[in-house]
């Protein structure tokens, strides 16, 4: 069984860096940023969105562990939004480090998540999802996501 632990102060350190460059790898991959800063603006985006870490209000993070030996197998962090009066859940970041995909991580925290949001009186969670993630879709789509809008942009070439 996977398990939600909240995200321990030591891991955090190792997360900020893996998401950072995770973060500036897929915006450069979908065309949304250039390669030359995109790490300095992926780190830039993530120490606004926390500027005080694990410690940040309404921000969760989690550790996904593994329930044979606790191991960490994965992140999840989501923060509570408000837009127009209605407060609802967003999640950051997601994902299941290399040796423990395809195992039913990724699908377990998303149930467990769907009661911690509960927990919080909120009833939607939102993300987003680069195109170009077919795996991601598949699973959010399983778990009942269902897309809100597409953008779309067209590289113009000088000239």
């Amino acid at each position: 069984m996977t398990v939600l632990c909240p995200m321990s102060d030591l891991f955090f350190l190792q997360f900020l860096e893996k998401m950072a460059d995770d973060y500036a790898r897929e915006n450069v991959k979908s065309g949304r940023w250039p390669e030359e800063n995109a790490l300095d603006r992926s780190r830039g985006e993530i120490a606004r969105l926390l500027p005080q870490g694990t410690a940040t209000p309404d921000n969760y993070l989690f550790e996904i562990k593994t329930d044979n030996d606790g191991e960490t197998a994965g992140y999840i962090w989501f923060a509570v939004n408000e837009r127009q009066g209605e407060r609802s859940a967003f999640i950051y970041e997601v994902s299941v480090l290399e040796a423990f995909r395809r195992q039913g991580h990724a699908r377990a925290a998303f149930l467990q998540l769907e009661e911690r949001v509960r927990e919080l009186g909120l009833n939607s969670i939102g993300l987003n999802v680069f195109y170009h993630n077919d795996a991601a879709q598949a699973l959010y789509t399983g778990l009942g996501y269902a897309p809100t809008n597409l953008t779309m942009v067209k590289a113009l070439k000088e000239g």
